[in-house]
């Protein structure tokens, strides 16, 4: 369809250095161009952007699933443009500075393949310290209207930034030409110095007027805007923070029943907590290396490839997984998995990071779980699936829809053949922590709770140290209903599995299997989970 063509051209051109993660061909011109995201001129030309193409699609009298999809997305930007988002350009869950110097370190979605892409790099780079002024005057047209970072992600964020420069995280440690400059030198002259201006301002005046609270509900309109976030996150209209939070307690209550259970069963006496303990205390549980905690995936990815790959689908992706570990020096901020998708044309692969940082204290019961979510069938598959699509419009590639990609990957664990009870029971941990998440971050941000009732009620049920419970409850805080993703996107697959089950019952339709259910759902693409359920 010529608009969903024309839409993802204009939207492009607007935002080239989506492309530095698409990789598309047609657009390598972009390289060189970099968009300020927090500029005024920039919303503006989003809200005309997006005004434009729901005004085309409100005229079509007989939309399809593209179509609603991309009214949908068109919506939604509209919709966030009425809230004060802005004056909360970064934290340090989402720091567009952190991306950049990634990228100059060659370790980012940046690709340095030739020599020119060097010159492009520093020429795209030019807008970095207008990046930077914008935050800084973002934060304090904030300041004004009393809307502020928590303080205590300001002082994250600060420890984030004096890393970032301490550490030098934008050296390029393997050019590959000759060039007739020092790149490294010329990336310092454009980063250190509004970097250390933007910590100046942070340090000196932003620290001060950051609020104590840590919830939107108590930003200036905050309750209203944390709905939006809710409905945007999971793609559901009519969803409300009261079931959310509701459910959130019903499944950490179920989740630990099932817990005991497998502790009742293996004929330990104490509490989860000390059954928890022991596990990971047990030898043939840990890894003794680094090497071996990542030969240790590389194997479960294998298993799964050549059993569960092969009974659940219906075909395979021609992109190949890596695994390798996170950079050094974002270990310190970085979750302990995570994946990072590969490009539409296949020339870059799609890459599942493991934190190693704190490895001794890693266990191999999640092995199965974890790869099962980010590599197959959950993130690579799914996400390469689409990027290998030629029916699929460019536009639906490009979208960050969590609910449907989250919990895609959180349904994709139940899928496990868990052949011990200490692997199901590692898939349980891993999946309390998305249950609780529902809890805090209503807890958070729709109810008002405190740090403190909120680490309390989270240590309850974790089996993670104070350090690591502590950085969760950051993130949660940084990135309002994000977390909701998982366990709601889960809970809509699963239902909508039951629903696909009913046709077994129909001896026209008796030929229908889960491999044709996986399809069903991925043939589409990444939809807003409001529109995939009216495909069922």
């Amino acid at each position: 369809m010529k608009h969903y063509d024309t839409y993802f051209d204009e939207y492009m051109n607007l935002a080239p250095s989506l492309n530095d993660c698409l990789n598309i061909s047609a657009y390598k011109h972009l390289k060189k161009e970099m968009e300020n995201p927090f500029s005024l001129d920039q919303i503006e030309k989003q809200k005309e952007l997006h005004t434009k193409y729901l005004n085309i699609l409100r005229k079509k009298k007989r939309p399809n699933v593209y179509d609603k999809t991309l009214m949908y997305m068109c919506n939604d930007v509209l919709e966030s443009y009425q809230y004060k988002f802005e004056l909360i350009p970064i934290n340090h869950q989402e720091n567009i500075l952190y991306y950049i110097l990634e990228m100059a370190s060659g370790e980012g979605i940046y690709t340095f393949n030739k020599k020119q892409d060097y010159h492009d790099f520093i020429t795209k780079m030019c807008k970095f310290n207008d990046i930077v002024e914008s935050i800084i005057y973002n934060f304090k047209k904030g300041i004004s209207l009393k809307y502020t970072l928590p303080k205590i992600l300001v002082e994250k964020l600060v420890k984030q930034i004096e890393e970032l420069l301490s550490s030098k995280s934008y050296l390029n440690k393997s050019i590959k030409y000759k060039l007739d400059y020092d790149f490294n030198a010329k990336c310092a002259s454009i980063f250190v110095p509004p970097l250390k201006n933007l910590l100046k301002f942070l340090k000196s005046e932003y620290l001060s007027k950051a609020r104590s609270s840590i919830g939107m509900i108590w930003l200036p309109n905050g309750l209203r805007e944390y709905k939006y976030l809710v409905k945007s996150s999971t793609t559901l209209k009519d969803i409300t923070i009261d079931n959310i939070h509701k459910y959130g307690l019903q499944e950490v209550k179920r989740i630990n029943d099932e817990m005991n259970k497998i502790k009742d069963k293996l004929e330990f006496k104490g509490t989860l907590k000390e059954f928890n303990a022991l596990l990971g205390k047990r030898k043939d549980l840990n890894f003794k290396s680094k090497a071996d905690l990542l030969e240790h995936y590389k194997n479960e990815l294998k298993s799964i490839n050549n059993t569960i790959m092969k009974t659940q689908f219906h075909a395979n992706v021609k992109g190949k997984c890596q695994i390798i570990p996170v950079p050094k020096v974002n270990e310190n901020f970085s979750a302990e998995a995570y994946y990072m998708g590969g490009d539409l044309e296949q020339k870059r692969q799609g890459k599942f990071y493991i934190n190693l940082k704190n490895y001794k204290e890693n266990n191999k019961i999640e092995i199965e779980s974890l790869t099962l979510h980010e590599a197959n069938p959950g993130h690579h598959y799914q996400i390469t699936y689409v990027n290998e699509s030629n029916d699929i419009p460019l536009f639906l590639k490009c979208y960050p829809n969590d609910a449907y990609q989250e919990g895609w990957a959180l349904y994709c664990e139940n899928l496990g053949k868990y052949k011990t009870y200490e692997s199901y029971y590692g898939k349980l941990v891993l999946e309390m922590i998305r249950a609780l998440r529902l809890v805090v971050d209503t807890g958070i941000h729709g109810y008002g709770w405190s740090y403190n009732k909120t680490f309390n009620y989270y240590k309850k049920y974790s089996f993670d140290s104070d350090s690591k419970i502590h950085d969760q409850i950051l993130r949660y805080i940084a990135l309002p209903s994000q977390a909701l993703s998982y366990k709601v996107g889960e809970r809509i697959i699963l239902d909508l599995k039951k629903q696909f089950k009913t046709d077994f019952n129909n001896p026209v339709k008796s030929h229908k299997s889960s491999k044709d259910f996986h399809q069903k759902i991925l043939e589409h693409g990444p939809l807003p989970l409001e529109i995939l359920k009216e495909l069922f």
